[in-house]
């Protein structure tokens, strides 16, 4: 077997769907000798954000010289992209000796594809012996497979409306579901401000026993530059103060994520972790995390942003206002069929020039006619092109020096562009 046949089969597992629920992973990973047990975590739920704070987490982390495991989905380009450990992503062949070795007792008990992953990822970090794993849920967090783990810190980034026909249609019930991730004793950071979400997270943690950190009460910071490239910024945790932390991620909102990353770092220092000013200013420099308000290109300048849902485009068109303010985009749009596109697409409309209409080649998306039908009833020039690629050729290729366009709506979509 090679690491292509290897991936066709992972991806196959496709067809179990998502089973929600902890009973297969419990039993994949107690047949493989629990290797979940033989490292520390930190676990990461929340709608939006949560990627970006697992990187932010990685990075400052590994500059303070633990050997840092990442687990995150879904991937841009290479399935290799999932699992990494300080910026390193998992060797292919890792992968295709897992596939071998326990292939028929995942066709045995028809383990889903995140199941497979997230118990190839614990293993994964047990071998190479990591010091910690930072690990991003994979959907909601209470039925999770990344859910069996003890970490050392909960953290919840933030909550909205998405998933809402697994996860609930209200705020409450889909915080009940991230809250889900609070263990007994173990500290929560969160980035909620909802009231009615913090109100169920505040709870449950009294409940379990577990400290809340949240951002608004215990950080204060203030952003000194926003820019297309970095951040600066100055932020206060309890007694420590930072000053002109600049990070690698643009848009205010990193700023709030890298809150919550600084407050999680702070309860570990609690825990005897040696993380130095110094490491945490050099890890938010040098975080790395694609497609979150990247440049792509400079002319014309190109953004490439994984925004797929709403809450994401409204911060996407924040983040547009903040940094180029009155300027209209050409957006290049793919989104799944199962996102909330009329919302997205919405949100998208005040800034939008044109929207071009695309489609990445999964079954998952959304047909162009009926987004284009959605467009029109915005009053928003568009055009279909696709497969990607084109559309993105063809779109430079009518584009002045002076155009701003931004790839957006699905990590499909982007990842078939980076490929």
């Amino acid at each position: 077997m090679n690491y292509n046949q290897a991936l066709s089969y992972l991806f196959g597992l496709q067809i179990f769907g998502i089973k929600l629920g902890l009973t297969n992973i419990t039993s994949f990973l107690n047949y493989l000798g629990n290797p979940h047990f033989k490292f520390q975590s930190l676990h990461v739920a929340g709608t939006n954000g949560k990627g970006s704070v697992c990187a932010m987490l990685e990075s400052v982390l590994c500059q303070s010289g633990y050997k840092t495991g990442l687990f995150t989905s879904p991937h841009l380009v290479d399935f290799t992209e999932r699992v990494r450990i300080c910026g390193r992503p998992i060797e292919k062949q890792f992968i295709v000796d897992f596939v071998q070795e326990f292939k028929d007792r995942i066709d045995r008990y028809q383990y889903t594809f995140f199941e497979v992953n997230t118990a190839l990822a614990f293993l994964y970090f047990a071998e190479r012996k990591v010091d910690l794993a930072v690990v991003e849920t994979g959907l909601g967090g209470r039925l999770d497979a990344t859910n069996a783990l003890i970490p050392l810190v909960s953290v919840i980034t933030n909550i909205d409306l998405e998933h809402t026909d697994i996860l609930g249609k209200k705020l409450n019930q889909i915080a009940i579901e991230k809250a889900g991730i609070i263990k007994e004793n173990v500290p929560v950071v969160t980035g909620i401000e909802q009231s009615q979400a913090l109100k169920v997270i505040q709870s449950i943690c009294g409940g379990k026993n577990s400290p809340l950190i949240a951002v608004n009460r215990d950080s204060s910071g203030k952003i000194r530059k926003l820019s297309l490239e970095k951040s600066i910024f100055d932020l206060r945790i309890g007694k420590a103060g930072f000053e002109n932390l600049e990070l690698n991620l643009a848009g205010a909102h990193q700023v709030k994520n890298a809150a919550i990353g600084l407050l999680t770092i702070r309860e570990l220092q609690r825990k005897g972790y040696k993380i130095s000013p110094k490491s945490i200013a050099n890890g938010l420099k040098k975080v790395n995390w694609l497609c979150r308000f990247q440049i792509h290109r400079k002319k014309p300048l190109v953004i490439l942003d994984a925004a797929h849902n709403p809450a994401a485009a409204k911060v996407l068109k924040q983040t547009f206002s903040d940094l180029l303010p009155g300027k209209n985009v050409i957006f290049i749009f793919g989104v799944m069929q199962d996102k909330d596109y009329p919302q997205i697409l919405k949100e998208l409309s005040s800034i939008a020039k044109k929207i071009i209409l695309t489609q990445p080649k999964t079954k998952r998306s959304a047909l162009t006619s009926d987004l284009e039908n959605l467009v029109k009833s915005l009053k928003i020039p568009c055009q279909i092109i696709k497969p990607v690629k084109k559309a993105y050729s063809q779109t430079l290729k009518n584009s002045s020096p002076n155009e701003i366009i931004c790839v957006t709506g699905s990590h499909y979509t982007l990842g078939e562009l980076l490929a």
